[in-house]
């Protein structure tokens, strides 16, 4: 039986800007997402028996992990099967093993990554094509992150705007590692949003010309991130506090949290890096769900 097989990797937020409430009731942002050498596997096969079937395990898999629907890597091949199935072909049942190695609740887009990935398995599988209109509403429709995954697999990087959902694939850099660290914290995405709201507005400022981050080193790169949650996200969840300090200046938030990262030049630096911290941490009594010196993806 055919069995196909597909990477699901992080993400972390080069830059983040909130640059307001919209209507709709989401929040206008702009930010610069690169994928990274952590990831989930999806492994599809199909079968007689009509529907997704989902299989759950690996490192990361958590207590809460949606089996269902809700899960939005099977929403994903639901949607995915049903457009296929509109547009005439013939689609089968398919059994979906997912083994998680990306800690959710951590600003890593795991859950998005996923049902990207589960939409580009679902199309090997079946040799059959979802036309890339259709693949945006899907994607747009599952979560913000979601259509970042898709449209920056190839080159690891995007720029996104709108809610996340209009995404401009852009190059990334080659040499970077990064030191990355999840906090034994689970960060809520609406709830750092409502800390932001409940914060006084503040002007945006006229926003720079975006940076050609392939061309920048490590160390200048660093120089212009900044994450517009992570204030948020430190009153919201109080226990983050504790890890912004243990960790030094150079570690910016992911997303709305809880993981912190800093980039690295190379693999001798976020080595060295990494032993700081897992020092700093047995030091402190720290217990991170996870800790590593990874490549970019």
């Amino acid at each position: 039986m055919k069995e196909v097989r597909v990477l699901a990797p992080a993400k972390v937020n080069l830059d983040l800007e909130v640059l307001g409430r919209r209507e709709d009731g989401f929040h206008e942002l702009r930010t610069t997402m690169l994928l990274v050498g952590l990831a989930d596997e999806l492994r599809l096969k199909p079968t007689k028996v009509a529907g997704v079937h989902l299989k759950l395990g690996g490192p990361a898999l958590g207590e809460d992990m949606p089996r269902d629907s809700s899960n939005l890597a099977v929403a994903a091949l639901e949607q995915g099967l049903a457009a296929l199935k509109q547009a005439g072909e013939e689609v089968p049942g398919v059994e979906l093993e997912l083994i998680k190695r990306i800690p959710s609740g951590a600003g890593l887009g795991g859950g998005s990554s996923d049902a990207a990935a589960a939409l580009h398995g679902l199309q090997e599988l079946l040799g059959a094509q979802i036309t890339p209109e259709v693949t945006q509403s899907i994607l747009a429709g599952l979560g913000s992150d979601c259509v970042f995954f898709q449209a920056a697999r190839s080159t690891g990087l995007g720029r996104c705007s709108g809610r996340g959902e209009l995404v401009e694939a852009l190059e990334a850099p080659k040499a970077w590692w990064i030191v990355l660290v999840t906090p034994d914290v689970f960060a809520s995405t609406p709830r750092v949003f409502l800390a932001l709201d409940a914060l006084p507005y503040k002007e945006s400022a006229v926003l720079p010309e975006d940076p050609v981050w392939s061309r920048l080193s490590a160390e200048d790169a660093r120089a212009l991130q900044h994450n517009d949650l992570q204030g948020a996200a430190l009153r919201a969840i109080p226990e983050l506090r504790a890890w912004r300090d243990l960790l030094d200046r150079n570690f910016v938030l992911s997303g709305s949290g809880a993981s912190f990262y800093s980039l690295c030049a190379d693999q001798a630096e976020a080595e060295n890096l990494l032993q700081t911290v897992r020092g700093a941490c047995e030091r402190g009594g720290h217990h991170p769900r996870f800790l590593e010196a990874l490549p970019l993806a």
